[in-house]
């Protein structure tokens, strides 16, 4: 947007170009012209001053409005304007611009939900769009390159990996399609960009093998617009550093260190990397490189750069930025640097606590407004009753016969009544019981964020303090312990991604094809439960599963079974034995993998405090602890049994255990097949 005057067709959909576009006006050139300025205040009061004289279609201010707020990181604030964009027929798109200004608008609204990692809903309104669109006649939105390759990561992000591959080949036809229609500088680099993204979201899941294509594909990209005779050195600057940090990234993560640092070097050459903005994301790399010095110094200017981009201090900002730089500094030895930005996590959860008391008087104010809806239900019980006396009184002075109507109707009128007293008691009941729900998630969630968040202030201080003589060992403990609750923190985030996902009407495909001893394996590993130090750990693998496979979904499969793998180190920890002398022995943990009859079984033995048999039911609900006595949020289990129901699954507790608790996760025998058999099939 910013810079519309200095290059033609900066804004393209399929090739066309914006300020080329019928309905281009003199309002279009003057905020181009305080774009350019970056003064981003009088860029917004212009667009409203614009807007009220009629000057600006209500799509195009939208799509100006938001590319400023998001300009300004204010991602929050543009989502809300995005919903303004439900409210546009597409049929009354009175030009060409207002058309294109409409497809920027929700393309960037679909990004911006992907990258606050609202998968679902992206993947919702692309669709959306997509509907509207075609009733003009427009191809397909979702087959746009850029759209195309934000649905591919919704479904990566989301265990949807075939259908995410067939987006991104989508995207990358799109590519094709957009580069034999028009093939200035521009366009190489919005195309490259595009498979830039690609690769780094297979890179960010794990998928390495299957990054390297779209690698290729970006270097003949490269090669094409370096070639091109009107060559802009801006964009081949920009391609060549976002090439070479994705193969730096994707080397590293690949174990090949040699070349890793050569294509860093290479970012490194470029201008593009003496961006601020460039440097603070390159610290990604010297993270993954064990270079925290660098990586500290590179945060030094964090501040700064937050500052002049507007950025404002939610969860998104706080997971992307703090945190890494915490790491940097903590990693790297400067204490004081991680001191500092504790304080910083410790300031924002002083604003999170008195978002929560607005919240517990938000609660209150709906309590009081339920109590006023009773009152209303008395008041129009007594008007109803003073109305139907006097119906009595009138129709004893005339005919029977008006009597005899008069019956009917109070029949009639008492039904009615009954049936509106019915839904209002329903109702009131619901709104109670969603209350109670609120509240106690809202403790839980607090009590579970308070405990860690104490554990970096309380440390930090220690480390601040001259006045403790803290040796070397010390340090190392405290340093894991910070470690361990920030980790703490982002498993919690990570378990309400899960509850989201679970209260989803979106069915789980079970397309994936791994061994029962793959599902185990990697569920030890995620769990952790084998640096496990207060317990011992064993694996059995019946002979039965030797040559079976699992046609299932992979990522939630491998997720209940970890769930089920930390419940089992919680509850076999010293700390939870209240009534039991501890002794010189470890508690025990057994995963058992067998086939048995129609059913595959993951079962899960410990030598915990158990699980009282009257309680095997209750513990599957939302939010209930057994006891105070220990952490949690109380959602683990009831996400680990809503997640194998989706797969045609369940997990129960097998009350006849009397050692401690024993959890099965059942996975259905038609799931269930021989190696050879499902590969010849797969092949017919």
């Amino acid at each position: 947007m910013t810079s519309c005057t200095n290059r033609q067709q900066h804004l393209t959909v399929d090739g066309v170009g914006f300020n080329d576009a019928e309905g281009f006006n003199h309002a279009d050139s003057v905020m181009s012209v305080i774009g350019d300025e970056r003064d981003n205040p009088r860029l917004l009061a212009v667009i409203d001053s614009f807007e009220q004289a009629g000057e600006l279609s209500l799509a195009k201010a939208i799509f100006y409005r938001t590319i400023t707020y998001n300009m300004m990181g204010q991602n929050r604030t543009s989502l809300r304007l995005y919903s303004k964009l439900s409210h546009i027929n597409v049929k009354d798109l009175a030009t060409q611009s207002d058309l294109l200004a409409y497809l920027y608008s929700y393309n960037n609204y679909v990004r911006v939900l992907c990258e606050m990692k609202r998968y679902d809903r992206a993947l919702r309104e692309a669709n959306a769009a997509d509907r509207k669109l075609k009733t003009i006649g427009y191809d397909s939105f979702t087959a746009h390159h850029d759209i195309a390759q934000i649905i591919g990561e919704c479904q990566l992000y989301l265990g949807q990996s075939e259908l995410a591959a067939k987006s991104f080949r989508q995207s990358q036809n799109g590519v094709h399609t957009r580069l034999a229609k028009r093939h200035d500088p521009l366009d190489y680099r919005e195309c490259q960009k595009t498979m830039n993204a690609i690769v780094r979201a297979y890179i960010q899941t794990g998928r390495y093998a299957e990054a390297v294509p779209y690698v290729a594909v970006q270097d003949s990209l490269f090669a094409a617009a370096d070639a091109h005779p009107q060559r802009d050195s801006v964009f081949i600057d920009e391609m060549k550093a976002d090439i070479n940090y994705s193969k730096a990234v994707l080397a590293q993560a690949q174990g090949r260190t040699e070349d890793a640092q050569r294509a860093f070097s290479a970012y490194q050459s470029t201008k593009t990397a003496q961006q601020l903005g460039s440097i603070i994301a390159s610290s990604e790399y010297l993270l993954l490189t064990h270079r925290y010095d660098e990586a500290a110094r590179n945060y030094e200017q964090l501040d700064h750069f937050l500052k002049e981009g507007g950025y404002k201090a939610d969860f998104e900002n706080f997971a992307l930025f703090m945190i890494p730089k915490f790491r940097a500094n903590l990693l790297a030895g400067r204490r004081d640097s991680a001191l500092r930005v504790a304080m910083v996590v410790a300031q924002y959860y002083d604003s999170a606590h008195v978002r929560q008391r607005r919240i517990d008087s938000d609660l209150l104010t709906t309590f009081y407004d339920t109590e006023g809806k009773e009152r209303q239900i008395a008041e129009q019980r007594a008007e109803l009753s003073q109305q139907r006396l006097l119906t009595v009184a009138i129709v004893l002075v005339i005919f029977v016969l008006f009597f005899i109507i008069y019956t009917m109707q109070r029949r009639k009128a008492y039904r009615k009544l009954n049936a509106t007293n019915r839904q209002l008691m329903l109702a009131n009941e619901r709104a109670e019981e969603s209350s109670r729900m609120k509240t106690k998630f809202i403790q839980q969630i607090s009590h579970e964020v308070r405990t860690p968040l104490n554990v970096l202030s309380g440390f930090s201080q220690v480390l601040a303090d001259s006045a403790y003589d803290i040796d070397h060992e010390e340090v190392q403990t405290i340093s894991h312990k910070i470690v361990e609750s920030s980790d703490r923190i982002t498993k919690l985030i990570g378990k309400m991604l899960d509850l989201s996902v679970v209260y989803s009407n979106s069915d789980l495909e079970c397309k994936d094809l791994v061994t029962p001893a793959d599902v185990a394996q990697q569920a030890v590993k995620d769990s952790g439960i084998r640096q496990a130090e207060h317990l011992e750990f064993l694996l059995q693998l019946s002979p039965e599963t030797e040559g079976q496979s699992i046609i299932t979904h992979r990522r939630s499969a491998v997720k209940v079974l970890s769930l089920l793998l930390d419940n089992a180190i919680k509850f076999t920890h010293p700390l939870v034995f209240k009534n039991r002398k501890p002794d010189n022995q470890l508690a025990h943990v057994v995963l058992n993998v067998n086939v048995t009859g129609e059913q595959v079984a993951f079962v899960v033995e410990d030598t915990g405090i158990g699980v009282p048999p009257e309680q095997a039911e209750n513990i599957f609900a939302e939010f209930v602890q057994l006891d105070e006595y220990y952490d949690g949020t109380g959602i683990g289990l009831p996400i680990a049994r809503s997640l194998a129901r989706k797969m045609g699954g369940d997990v129960t507790l097998d009350t006849a255990y009397t050692g401690g608790a024993r959890f099965v996760m059942w996975l259905p025998m038609q799931s269930v097949q021989r190696v050879g058999s499902v590969v010849h099939s797969s092949l017919r």
